[in-house]
């Protein structure tokens, strides 16, 4: 995103790179193993989990307890 004299907003790296969870998410629109989950959002499973269990604690995800898959809280 840019401002009006063309610079270049700054913004929270953090929350754009669990947003592509949250994407990929609701593009799939089914429970996702974590595996695929993080290869569809381009990130180490071990990253995507961590980003996945503070996601869990803000009712945005959920996880499915005999799966283990992942969907949208």
């Amino acid at each position: 995103m840019t401002t009006e004299d063309g610079k270049q907003r700054q913004g929270i790296q953090s929350i754009e790179v669990g947003a592509r969870l949250l994407r990929v998410l609701a593009a799939n629109g089914r429970p996702m193993m974590l595996r695929d989950l993080a290869k569809s959002a381009e990130m180490p499973a071990a990253k995507a989990h961590r980003y996945l269990v503070s996601f869990i604690r803000m009712g945005l995800v959920e996880q499915d307890g005999h799966t283990g898959r992942y969907d949208l809280g």
